[in-house]
């Protein structure tokens, strides 16, 4: 389980600055407030932080695909 969250977690960052090289700045908070949120919420337990995880990174390649439009 802990390679699968190492796995996660780098592949998250490797988005995360994706991002902040491409200057997407509401793409990259929307995707901290997801990370700091789904810790908050299962990152008690190492299962429940394997799911923050592996949801955060499904959050962040959506965000990636699908850029949301800021007015």
């Amino acid at each position: 389980m802990l390679i699968i969250i190492g796995i996660v977690t780098a592949i998250n960052l490797i988005i995360l600055k994706l991002k902040f090289e491409q200057g997407r700045w509401g793409d990259l908070a929307l995707d901290f407030l997801a990370i700091a949120t789904l810790s908050a919420f299962f990152g008690q337990t190492l299962g429940g932080m394997t799911i923050a995880m592996v949801s955060s990174l499904i959050i962040s390649v959506y965000l990636y695909i699908f850029p949301p439009e800021f007015a």
